[in-house]
């Protein structure tokens, strides 16, 4: 999912390109990342079909970071989020949400990353 705009950034260890997907995190740490917005599939699609919204870790699904929904029709919209603490040990670490399963339109999303501190050892 490409998101169009950053908001209130403090500090270097998160970075984003305005118009991109791929947020990178250059400092180990805890990190809390939540995502809402609204998914639907596209006119196009052959239906019943099923999404899924992911968090992607240097392109591998973070576990218990997957939303699916199997839509019936274009008109149906779905509201999905999640939150996940991330354990970054290795940098540069790059996280994304990307959907699976067919083509699909999204609205409203935002992603939001928090450095909650360093990961304990």
């Amino acid at each position: 999912m490409l998101f169009d705009q950053n908001s209130l950034s403090y500090g270097a260890a998160i970075t984003h390109t305005a118009g991109a997907g791929p947020f990178t995190i250059t400092q180990p740490g805890l990190y809390l990342v939540s995502f809402h917005g609204t998914v639907s599939a596209t006119p196009t699609a052959t239906f019943p079909v099923t999404i899924v919204t992911s968090l992607e870790e240097n392109g591998a699904i973070v576990p218990g970071a997957s939303i699916p929904h199997n839509f019936q029709s274009a008109a149906e919209t779905e509201p999905m989020s999640f939150s996940v603490v991330v354990a970054v040990t290795e940098t540069p670490t790059t996280l994304q949400v990307v959907g699976t399963g067919g083509s699909y339109l999204s609205n409203a999303i935002a992603l939001t990353i928090t450095r909650l501190g360093d990961v304990p050892s």
